[in-house]
């Protein structure tokens, strides 16, 4: 459980594996990281593969999964439930799985068993943190969903245990891999919107039909601001260049009694960096007859211009002074997993840094306590 989390968050290096002391020295690490290099870009492999776990079913294990049948020498060698009584059929059909793939009814006997490069932690989310700072213990690399910890507690005794093993961590802001937020940050850094003053920013959502268990309680859940409006303040920090430095917040529940640790609304307000402001909004509010699950939107208006994102449309349009509005080019999409992969090969930077993953938990966190307390809180 997340709350018997250590705030010393310390590492026993002697307990590592001969294996683990192997990878981390200079040989090993190259040795290793060569052959991850290999299998993103497709080449042969030889007997060596890139040995992935995963943790959980909640939250984006599509992203995980989805990629490792396109990598070549990616392999999905173990699965750990959530619960051991949970059915493991339906995650057991995708193509990631294999008959060689391990399934595991608790995440701690397979860090101890399994020899994994990466594990992807996809747990109800109060504890994402405890399984992450397990697989720093081991030495290994963690792409973590989303908030990567629920306590301001707990995210710093993971920040100390993944900083003492030397591993990587990511978080599954894949956002930022999305063409029309990577068009908007590109016009904001070729300077044709001018100074980002007024940044907006929307995420709406359907309910569906029910949540899963633990979104009952706030404990268990984390909130709907360190949970779904990561994601928008995110993407309005990345794709400005702006900072925040105090936030205020309110959020609740009247829609979903059934759920009382829920907020099905919430609205975040934050002062920036260079006195402008930023506000997003987040509901789960969106009608079962819209077109969309999702609703999400991005604005920044700037001192020589506005550029919006419209996410179910897949557009980011641009109006400045000197022209009408007109749709931007789009970049490619960028494949988070195989992106972050790249980085441990040491071929490119990975779209999330490692700093950006706990800044922005603290951040979501800190806001979620303005809304709790009423108060302004500065970051």
């Amino acid at each position: 459980m997340e709350a018997n989390i250590s705030a010393s968050g310390g590492v026993d290096k002697a307990l590592r594996s001969s294996r683990r002391r192997f990878l981390q020295s200079a040989v090993g690490a190259g040795l290793a990281l060569g052959l991850i290099g290999r299998a993103v870009s497709g080449e042969p492999t030889g007997n060596r593969r890139v040995r992935v776990g995963l943790i959980g079913t909640d939250g984006h294990t599509g992203v995980i999964l989805g990629a490792i049948p396109r990598a070549a020498g990616v392999e999905l060698v173990a699965f750990a439930k959530s619960l051991p009584d949970d059915d493991a059929t339906a995650i057991r059909r995708n193509k990631a799985f294999s008959e060689k793939t391990r399934v595991y009814d608790e995440f701690e006997p397979m860090l101890e068993k399994e020899e994994l490069d990466v594990v992807a932690v996809c747990l109800p989310y109060y504890r994402n943190a405890e399984a992450s700072l397990a697989a720093a213990r081991k030495g290994i690399h963690i792409v973590s969903e989303k908030p990567v910890a629920t306590t301001l507690e707990s995210l710093a005794a993971l920040k100390k245990a993944v900083a003492n093993s030397g591993v990587r961590l990511t978080s599954l802001m894949n956002m930022r891999c999305f063409p029309p937020y990577r068009a908007a940050r590109k016009a904001v850094e070729d300077g044709l919107v001018g100074e980002p003053i007024l940044l907006t920013s929307q995420k709406s959502y359907k309910f569906g039909g029910g949540r899963p268990w633990f979104y009952k309680d706030l404990k268990t859940y984390g909130g709907t601001i360190p949970w779904a409006g990561i994601h928008s303040i995110d993407y309005m920090r990345w794709t400005s260049g702006r900072k925040y430095v105090r936030v205020s917040a309110w959020h609740g529940n009247k829609a979903h009694p059934e759920y009382p640790g829920f907020q099905d609304h919430a609205g975040v307000l934050f002062k920036l960096d260079n006195g402008g402001t930023a506000m997003s909004n987040l509901d789960y509010l969106r009608p079962e007859t819209a077109p969309t699950h999702g609703d999400d939107r991005l604005r920044i208006a700037g001192s020589e211009g506005v550029v919006e994102v419209i996410g179910s449309e897949e557009r980011a349009v641009l109006v400045t002074a000197a022209e009408g509005p007109r749709d931007l080019e789009l970049p490619e999409p960028v494949d988070f997993f195989t992106d972050f992969l790249a980085e441990l090969a040491g071929e490119r930077e990975h779209l999330i840094s490692q700093a950006d993953a706990f800044r922005l938990t603290e951040i979501c966190l800190k806001a979620r306590q303005a809304a709790e307390t009423g108060q302004w809180i500065d970051l």
